[in-house]
């Protein structure tokens, strides 16, 4: 499939410092303010022209307007605009979604500045961010895309409920007949829609690619790791599964051991409860580093509660590393595609899911190069990354 080329295209989304090495290498779209986690990674390999490239960012007190060559950046202050580096602190007071364009307000009018010049505003996410960038696209009457990398009502549930009440307000205001709607998976489509209790006239699913990284065909790595989760620390990444994995693979006499990949935090509880447990926690890993450990790895398990999507599961697959993954994730569509959805398991009896990840070891069990094929033929993030920008230009073109 070959990379479309927009001459003209100029699109504004959010973005985060994630992003940054993104931002300073890239001047390849107009007016681009972005930041989808992976997808934002893998727009610089991919997008093509001489177009100038803007980008936007939330910090708790740093405000910065940088340019090199064709790229801007805009950091903008939370303290400065909203008076607090914590948007908790504003969900808590805010009862209503006036009350929230209200605190939020010297924030969005500043986007909003921004904004003016798009064609076309592409929103990453549910938060706060794109919420208040989406306040800016309607200010200025731009149309929006919007990119599902995450559905907040399920990221917040840790929270107190009346936080919770206020945060669900703002997701109810991302529906919108006029936004586009991409979605990583038919089971993030349909989730939505329920939050939403309507139809979408406008969406469609975009499976996330796997970048090269993952697929590059080498010498067998000798397996060093015998479990692997990688993952934040969150209730719905059900990091409290792996104390359960652990406790089981005691009761069996297992030697197995489990190596957690997410960011370290001295004082979370349930962290020191792992490593009590003998869980090895590691510290996140860039793109090549990540690569390298999923080879090292006889197996990876997600046994998330929900995902959109679930990169994590198909990049290890695509290095040849077996994945076992619930079915409350997106990328489990993805895996009946490839012929495995035999690693879909539920992970509700540990002890059987130990006993699955002692066959997948005791046997050396891979992915096939058959599989792995398929993966680089049909879910690459160069067509992925021309999907979104046919959707955005389409957008742009009937407004």
């Amino acid at each position: 499939m070959e990379r479309p080329v927009f001459r003209n295209l100029r699109i504004a989304a959010n973005t985060s410092s994630s992003t940054e090495a993104f931002a300073r290498r890239t001047n390849e779209l107009s007016r681009f303010i972005s930041g989808i986690g992976r997808q934002c990674n893998e727009l610089e390999r991919y997008i093509g022209g001489k177009r100038s490239l803007h980008l936007i960012k939330v910090h708790p007190e740093l405000r910065e307007r940088t340019r090199e060559g064709n790229v801007k950046r805009f950091t903008l202050p939370l303290l400065e605009t909203v008076g607090t580096t914590n948007p908790n602190n504003i969900y808590r007071k805010a009862g209503t979604i006036d009350e929230l364009r209200h605190a939020f307000g010297p924030l969005i009018y500043e986007m909003a500045r921004i904004v003016k010049s798009a064609d076309v505003v592409l929103l990453g996410g549910t938060y706060f961010v794109p919420w208040c960038l989406l306040q800016a696209a309607r200010l200025q009457r731009k149309p929006v895309v919007l990119c599902y990398a995450g559905i907040l009502s399920m990221e917040i549930r840790h929270l107190p409920d009346e936080m919770q009440e206020t945060l669900r307000l703002m997701e109810q205001d991302f529906y919108d007949p006029k936004i586009f709607y991409v979605f990583p998976s038919e089971l993030t489509r349909k989730t939505v829609q329920a939050i939403f209790g309507k139809e979408l006239p406008k969406s469609e699913v975009v499976y996330n690619g796997v970048p090269p990284e993952f697929l590059a065909f080498g010498e067998s790595r000798e397996k060093e790791v015998a479990i692997a989760f990688v993952g934040r620390n969150t209730s719905v990444k059900n990091p409290e599964f792996l104390l359960r994995l652990a406790g089981a693979l005691r009761s069996s006499s297992s030697t197995h051991r489990i190596h957690m990949v997410t960011s370290i935090d001295p004082e979370n509880r349930l962290l020191r409860e792992l490593r009590k447990a003998g869980v090895i926690i590691l510290e996140p890993m860039d793109t090549g580093r990540l690569a390298d450990f999923y080879r090292s790895a006889h197996v990876v398990i997600s046994p998330s509660k929900f995902e959109t999507y679930g990169n994590v599961p198909l990049e290890a697959v695509s290095t040849g590393t077996p994945a076992l993954i619930s079915p409350g994730m997106g990328v489990s569509e993805v895996f009946g595609m490839l012929g495995i959805s035999g690693y879909i398991t539920p992970f509700d009896d540990s002890l059987q899911v130990a006993e699955r990840i002692d066959a997948i070891i005791r046997t050396n069990e891979s992915v096939s190069d058959v599989v792995r094929e398929r993966i680089r033929k049909n879910l690459s993030w160069k067509q992925a990354i021309s999907r979104y920008l046919e959707i955005c230009e389409a957008q742009a073109k009937a407004a």
